[in-house]
């Protein structure tokens, strides 16, 4: 233990010997280039470089904080309702079903709303701007209708009534011969 403790002060008074006499060189080589050097060599000499400028960080004011624009209230709708087809209705033999829609105010675009029409509570007409959907052939049988106004998150804003429908088909049967 004795000898660990001293290999470790010669080695640490080695280190520091090498470090407190290491310079800096400066001189120039055979193409006249400027050279620096922590290490002597032909035609040089020790410098000892100027001490560092430290310069205090400039002082930045903060940034004010801009004035948002107020957020206008998102629209208010006063009526919404499915004018057609009107509520127990029975649709015989239509190709083409047409579902109206009354809304006061009008449908606030610009804010990013969309009209949505559910079928027996699955979406059919999705992101119109229409207030008259075509929605084709449906199937036979009772069908519950109803639109939405969502936002842009897909939020639902307001929504009519259901209004229940009963399409009918006239089936033509083949007589037996």
């Amino acid at each position: 233990m004795k000898h660990t403790i001293i290999k470790s002060l010669l080695a640490a008074l080695l280190l520091f010997t090498f470090t407190s006499h290491a310079g800096l060189y400066k001189g120039l080589d055979e193409d006249g280039n400027v050279l620096y050097s922590d290490t002597p060599f032909e035609n040089a000499e020790k410098i000892t470089p100027p001490p560092i400028t430290i310069i205090d960080a400039p002082k930045v004011k903060p940034k004010q904080k801009v004035v948002e624009e107020e957020k206008q209230a998102e629209t208010k709708y006063k009526k919404f309702s499915i004018t057609a087809p009107k509520n127990e209705q029975t649709i015989w033999n239509e190709p083409a079903l047409t579902v109206s829609l009354q809304l006061n105010p009008a449908l606030a675009t610009a804010e990013g709303h969309k009209i949505w029409l559910m079928m027996d509570g699955k979406p059919l007409v999705k992101n119109s701007q229409s207030l008259s959907l075509q929605i084709g052939r449906a199937d036979r049988g009772e069908h519950k209708l109803q639109a939405q106004i969502r936002n842009k998150k897909g939020k639902i804003i307001k929504r009519t009534k259901t209004v229940t429908v009963y399409i009918q088909h006239t089936v033509i049967r083949k007589q037996a011969r």
